[in-house]
């Protein structure tokens, strides 16, 4: 069932003046993890960054963890980027691991020199594969991986892929999705949109992270596969999770309006204190506003530990 801490905590609006803070104890000292290292160091489990790969259809997929320090098994982290990932929210991720998680991040077939082509197909196949292979490293103590607190955390198409991949698997709890990107809702539009067509088409042609051999047959695909990504599907899927949603106001990539606000209000009237909204004063990348995004993503992850 979605978390019952009060509402005071839950539901919050975070402005570029009015933030919640996220404090750590380690060996009885309270630190910020947004600002400060941690105070001492675990010789035997040190903090530590790893690189691994994943298959997924076949295709060979780049990856790299950031591991918290202390023998564990940590709560974990798949953090997800957006397409084509010029925004990895590496900010994001050094402050989390300072708090006692581990970061799983990785590249979709077809960006950044994973194996395969890309595609939103891909995208979500990919996510759910990356999960079930952070999930198998649980045995192993080398990666302190806790496969009951696994949190999916993503970035404009990394929150589609969050939101989407997340609300199919039962196990995962918690979600949270920033500037996520309506891919279904966008996609449907596309037939009657001509122009906007033509754009995705440059961008699919020309860009040198993403691996896409025929854009005019990813166009297709993307088209057919929309009516079942649309946000608004969602909320029933994600019942019994906690969800944090994140957006930007002047986000031109993701616009609010579009791609956030029919999703929170039909989150916040089903899952009430499980449902997160916060709002910060910036672009789709949080350009001037890093360390508000850090820290109201960190005191949602307090609760989800």
């Amino acid at each position: 069932m979605p978390n019952t801490a009060p509402a005071s905590r839950w539901m919050l609006r975070v402005s570029a003046s009015v933030i919640f803070i996220a404090v750590t104890a380690v060996h009885g000292q309270s630190v910020d993890p947004t600002s400060s290292d941690p105070v001492s160091t675990d010789a035997a489990f040190p903090a530590r960054l790893s690189s691994y790969t994943i298959k997924s259809d076949g295709a060979v997929l780049n990856g790299r963890a950031l591991l918290a320090q202390g023998n564990g098994p940590h709560p974990t982290i798949l953090l997800l980027h957006g397409m084509p990932g010029n925004e990895l929210n590496m900010d994001v991720a050094q402050a989390a691991r300072r708090a006692g998680w581990n970061v799983f991040m990785f590249h979709y077939r077809g960006s950044w020199g994973s194996g395969g082509d890309f595609s939103f197909n891909n995208v979500v196949a990919d996510a759910a594969a990356a999960l079930a292979h952070v999930r198998g490293l649980a045995p192993d103590v080398n990666w302190r991986v806790n496969a009951d607190r696994i949190v999916l955390v993503g970035h404009s198409v990394g929150g589609f892929a969050a939101l989407t991949a997340g609300a199919a698997d039962p196990r995962v709890k918690s979600i949270a999705s920033l500037s996520g990107f309506d891919v279904g809702k966008i996609g449907s539009a596309i037939p009657e949109d001509q122009p906007s067509k033509e754009n995705w088409l440059r961008i699919f042609r020309n860009s040198s992270a993403l691996r896409v051999p025929d854009p005019e047959a990813l166009i297709d695909q993307w088209v057919a596969s929309a009516p079942e990504w649309h946000f608004e599907r969602l909320p029933p899927k994600l019942a019994n999770k906690n969800v944090l949603l994140v957006a930007a106001l002047k986000d031109t990539t993701a616009p609010p309006v579009t791609h956030h606000a029919p999703l929170a209000g039909a989150l916040k009237a089903r899952l009430g204190s499980g449902f997160t909204d916060v709002s910060l004063d910036t672009d789709h990348s949080y350009s001037d506003r890093r360390i508000a995004l850090t820290k109201a993503v960190l005191d949602w992850l307090e609760g989800q530990r």
